[in-house]
């Protein structure tokens, strides 16, 4: 009898060869992700994704499992041989009584590729792998340009039928410029023909080249966008939508660069800010969380380490913190029609019934996003194989 390093455990190399999981190619995610994105219901289903993840997220009693976030590179970890910019952001979450468990891999800002990464699908009942997501960072990319459109989505909502968006601001010229105003055109928030959208970047040269990149494009919602450079005279004025979308320590965005809401051409203001990912990261100036209405975060728990208002913002002001009333997203939207809930005359948000809302959405993602994600490929997938 031949010996065997797993004699102890027959079923190891029987589990191994009759279930090995599948590995999916990025060709063939880009191909389904294309197909979804080609209808309304596909970016609905994205959408809602989100929502739902939201929803998991909100719930009392929980109703997922989102284990801590890891991010590789950043502090409180050494930077990685990559560069300073560096980071791996390892996320890894389930939802109660679902089917799969899910772990993402998503990394970049190095010196030396751009972005990169997987998704690990678990089956909750057999703890097997049944499939990796070879996406290179892609469907990280969709789903957290979609949370932030849902939350624009809401505050328009909100707003009324007659609030009009005529400007947008954008924050940031990476991958993730790209995928937000996509998604804000396709779900119908915005109509690229009829806005104007301000890009801020780190200079003016690289401002040129993210315009430049969205006329080249062959995608067709990209050639329709409007696009200016911000400069110092208007900054941010006349937007009704700021999306900031930057890995930055230190404000992109102070009070003074934007408009907040009157009831006339600005009837209300939103900024969804997504680049406050790890510790030590945001985007936002405090006068600006200070003087929003409404404040949603995509988790409680994670807003004491991250995102724009992890306590280590005010450990270096002299008397109180500020205080603010922070509320979750998924409890903050009503399911059935995708606006924010919030009372007409706004007393508990400090707000007026005749100023229209200034909200604000802080994202530092969380893993049930992901999961969601994830589940509309391993879906279509299936559905592609029956």
């Amino acid at each position: 009898m031949s010996s065997s390093l797993t004699a102890y455990d027959p079923t190891l190399s029987k589990n191994a060869l009759s279930n090995s999981p599948k590995l999916i190619p990025f060709n063939q995610i880009q191909d389904i992700l294309s197909r979804i994105l080609s209808t309304e219901e596909g970016v609905h289903a994205i959408l809602s994704s989100q929502v739902e993840a939201f929803r998991l997220a909100s719930a009392v009693p929980s109703k997922c499992a989102s284990l801590p976030i890891q991010t590789a590179g950043q502090i409180p970890y050494p930077p990685l041989t990559a560069g300073a910019g560096a980071q791996v952001c390892v996320k890894t979450g389930y939802a109660v009584d679902d089917t799969v468990l899910v772990s993402k891999y998503a990394a970049g800002g190095g010196k030396y590729s751009g972005n990169t990464g997987s998704v690990s699908v678990y089956d909750q009942k057999t703890l097997r792998l049944r499939a990796v997501l070879c996406d290179e960072g892609l469907l990280t990319e969709i789903r957290t340009a979609a949370a932030a459109v849902v939350a624009s989505r809401a505050a328009l909502l909100a707003a009324g039928t007659n609030a009009k968006i005529v400007k947008v601001g954008l924050v940031g010229g990476g991958v993730q410029a790209i995928w937000h105003l996509r998604l804000l055109a396709a779900s119908g928030v915005v109509d690229p023909s009829k806005i104007t959208v301000v890009v801020k970047t780190q200079t003016q040269q690289s401002a040129a080249k993210f315009i430049q990149t969205m006329k080249n494009s062959t995608y067709p919602l990209d050639q329709r966008f409007t696009i200016e450079a911000h400069n110092d005279d208007n900054r941010f004025k006349g937007c009704q939508i700021i999306h900031t979308v930057t890995p930055s320590r230190s404000p992109v965005l102070h009070l003074e660069d934007i408009d907040l809401p009157n009831g006339g051409q600005n009837s209300f203001l939103h900024i969804s800010a997504i680049g406050s990912d790890s510790p030590g990261k945001c985007e936002l100036a405090l006068d600006v969380l200070q003087a929003a209405d409404l404040c949603v975060v995509d988790s409680l728990l994670q807003t004491k380490e991250r995102g724009e208002f992890q306590p280590s913002r005010w450990e270096s002001m002299k008397g109180d913190a500020p205080i603010f009333s922070l509320c979750e997203i998924g409890s903050s939207i009503d399911e059935s029609t995708g606006t924010f809930v919030v009372n007409h005359n706004r007393d508990e948000f400090g707000g007026t019934s005749d100023v229209g809302l200034f909200s604000i959405f802080d994202s530092s993602g969380m893993a049930i996003q992901d999961v969601q994600m994830a589940k509309i490929i391993v879906e279509q997938l299936q559905k592609e194989l029956q």
